[in-house]
């Protein structure tokens, strides 16, 4: 194969092989406006949740306005169905209409900002999101569900089915943005079996702890579930300066490859 042949080759496979990180690293510098602005709906969100921690109301309502403000000019990092991005945008204005009432319980403050929280969480982090740091709570809570279900003490499981319930529905909106949809139908019906079931003045204790166990597993794949990403294949460098390395030195091997067969032909010549 002549000298030019091999050149030419060499150079359109350096090509091929660079084309796939240029297209990256043009992308990724595409979305580091949107990276920035979801890292400040972040900030906002924990600032946001500490100042309702710590009881300054007035700092929390100027924290979840402006969260109202900038969620929905924002480009979300990973897509989502509707009824989850539904939710993320309903713990929002809940919160936002909770924090704007004159008459505020604390409790019902911190369980509002503990939603939004761990809502954007979801958004931002995809592989370690806050709503899974709840799955020994969540399933201690449940553990304790199913003896009083055994025990058939209905105004003990009524209590402690209430508190559980309620946790649900602060992860929840969190967990809708990973779960799979029919994990989140699987659980929602499992708690719907359970709370029709409540409603009877002597309730069908087997109705009740069937759906516990089925509480129970699909939670406990939930909570060990791997996470759904935007974006799947081939290892991507996590910074736009990986991926300018990475062409760099691509494009160094290469140059250096050429050179040193031009001298190795000049040697022999």
């Amino acid at each position: 194969m002549k000298k030019s042949t091999r050149l030419l080759l060499l150079l359109l496979i350096l090509g091929v092989l660079l084309a796939w990180p240029i297209r990256l690293l043009m992308g990724q510098l595409e979305t580091e406006p949107e990276h920035q602005h979801m890292q400040q709906l972040d900030k906002l969100a924990e600032d946001f949740y500490q100042s309702t921690k710590q009881g300054d109301v007035e700092r929390s309502r100027q924290q979840i306005d402006k969260i109202a403000e900038l969620f929905p000019n924002i480009t979300l990092p990973v897509t989502i169905r509707i009824e989850s991005l539904n939710a993320v945008t309903q713990s929002i204005l809940a919160a936002k209409q909770m924090f704007a009432s004159p008459r505020v319980n604390e409790e019902r403050l911190l369980w509002h900002a503990t939603q939004v929280r761990i809502a954007i969480d979801a958004l931002h982090h995809l592989h370690q999101p806050l709503w899974k740091q709840y799955q020994s709570s969540y399933m201690n809570q449940l553990h304790h569900l199913m003896e009083a279900a055994v025990q058939q003490d209905l105004n003990q499981f009524r209590a402690q089915f209430d508190e559980n319930y309620y946790l649900y529905l602060v992860i929840r909106p969190g967990m809708g943005i990973h779960v799979k949809d029919q994990q989140m139908n699987t659980i929602d019906s499992a708690y719907d079996s359970v709370i029709r079931a409540l409603r009877h003045t002597a309730p069908d204790w087997q109705v009740i702890r069937d759906g516990l166990r089925q509480l129970s597993a699909a939670m406990q794949a939930a909570f060990g579930g791997e996470e759904r990403t935007a974006m799947g294949g081939p290892y991507v460098p996590a910074s736009p300066y990986m991926l300018i390395f990475s062409v760099t030195a691509a494009v160094v091997l290469t140059l250096t490859y050429v050179g040193w067969k031009k001298y190795r032909a000049e040697q022999h010549a």
